[in-house]
């Protein structure tokens, strides 16, 4: 029996070659599996496997674009730098960006770090506009949801009436960040 299968909670398993083989993309994933092989020099069986190298690339890869972002501003001012990185990076990296806003998965250590690293990351930067705690956790999964929202919608050119969406995600982002104090904790510089 083939040990490079997927088990998909059905009667029947998968091979990895079986799904490329019926697939309308095949193509595609021959690429990305070659793509990731030529890189790492290891050939991925399967596609857990595919998915794994793929969340820590696109963990890596987004958050050294936060950190170029963020370089020499702080509080609102590296939210919003951030805030439009991570668009810019869903926009051009659409597969890697996917991965990333992913859950980390708990059987993967390398998985695990990566996700790790970037979700301290943005705690520290919520943390610099005065967001701790689960008011933090709250303010990250809704940038998230925001940021991926609208880029979908952007890619499927869904928005009404938007001349720019640069413009529209720039105002999103500004009601974003103004409602940062309902999530708790005074905002920084302002006295109780």
């Amino acid at each position: 029996m083939n040990t490079n299968v997927i088990e998909l909670g059905h009667s029947r398993d998968f091979s990895v070659d079986e799904i490329l083989a019926s697939s309308w993309d095949r193509k595609l994933s021959k690429d990305l599996a070659a793509e990731i092989e030529a890189c790492t020099g290891d050939k991925r069986e399967t596609v857990e496997e595919m998915r794994r190298f793929l969340a820590v690339k696109g963990y890596r890869e987004l958050l050294q674009c936060l950190r170029t972002a963020r370089d020499g501003k702080d509080s609102e001012e590296a939210l919003r730098a951030i805030a439009h990185e991570m668009r810019k990076y869903a926009l051009q990296r659409p597969a890697l960006s996917a991965a990333a806003f992913r859950s980390a998965a708990v059987d993967c250590p390398q998985w695990r770090a990566a996700h790790d690293e970037l979700h301290s990351f943005m705690i520290d930067v919520l943390g610099d506009c005065g967001v701790a705690g689960e008011g933090a956790e709250d303010a990250l999964n809704m940038l998230r949801s925001l940021v991926r929202g609208f880029v979908l919608n952007e890619m499927m050119h869904c928005l009404i009436g938007v001349y720019s969406y640069e413009d529209s995600f720039d105002s999103a982002i500004r009601v974003f960040v103004a409602g940062l104090p309902a999530l708790g904790g005074p905002r920084p510089g302002t006295r109780l």
